[in-house]
């Protein structure tokens, strides 16, 4: 059976005080973006994700321009180091996005993501190490099934990286969520479908 996923497609100028982000993406399923801190990695994602308005351009998910949208409806989630809901038991954070949505969490479903991306402790959030908060932050929004999933630099501090992005991927694609992620480590980039090189504002597809 095949799986359907989003086609995301940003053309967008933003001016931030003297930098200046000129980027193009049109591609679908995992993609990395790579580069040094200033590279513009998170004003991209920030462009998507509806917290920056470009002052040229758009946003499409599936040919569907979402640019002026209500964040609340673009049905994209971003996740960063700093996303969770430190006062949350975990339990209650997994699923929390999910309720917020409507949409049901099978015990069974819980649990078995839990087993597989390594989410094997309870208390609460705010008493987790960051790399577990991170995994809680990124599983959340996993279960509540957005249609793009957005991790800025979220993947950095998670033991296991290599292992933990490629499971992440896998629930990702089973789901027909789409993910875009950045990070400054080249080797991540083995676990996505499509990698964007960024300097300086700008992008240049790899691959």
């Amino acid at each position: 059976m095949s799986i359907f996923l989003e086609m995301i497609d940003v053309k967008a100028k933003k001016k931030l005080g003297e930098f200046l982000l000129d980027f193009e993406l049109k591609d679908e399923n995992v993609i990395c973006l790579v580069g040094k801190n200033g590279s513009g990695k998170s004003s991209l994602l920030n462009i998507v994700a509806g917290m920056y308005k470009p002052d040229e351009g758009y946003v499409k998910i599936n040919s569907e321009i979402i640019t002026d949208t209500a964040n609340e409806n673009k049905q994209v989630v971003l996740v960063t180091p700093d996303s969770c809901l430190p006062s949350f038991k975990v339990e209650k954070h997994l699923t929390w996005g999910a309720k917020l949505r409507k949409r049901q969490v099978s015990p069974e479903a819980l649990s078995e993501m839990r087993k597989t991306l390594g989410i094997n402790y309870s208390g609460k959030v705010s008493e987790l190490s960051l790399g577990m908060r991170e995994r809680v932050s990124l599983t959340t929004a996993l279960l509540a099934s957005p249609r793009v999933i957005l991790v800025d630099e979220a993947f950095s501090n998670i033991d296991n990286r290599t292992e933990f992005i490629n499971a992440y991927r896998e629930y990702a694609k089973k789901s027909s969520i789409d993910v875009v992620f950045s990070t400054q480590h080249f080797e991540d980039s083995k676990s996505a479908d499509h990698l964007y090189q960024m300097e300086q504002g700008r992008a240049t597809r790899v691959f």
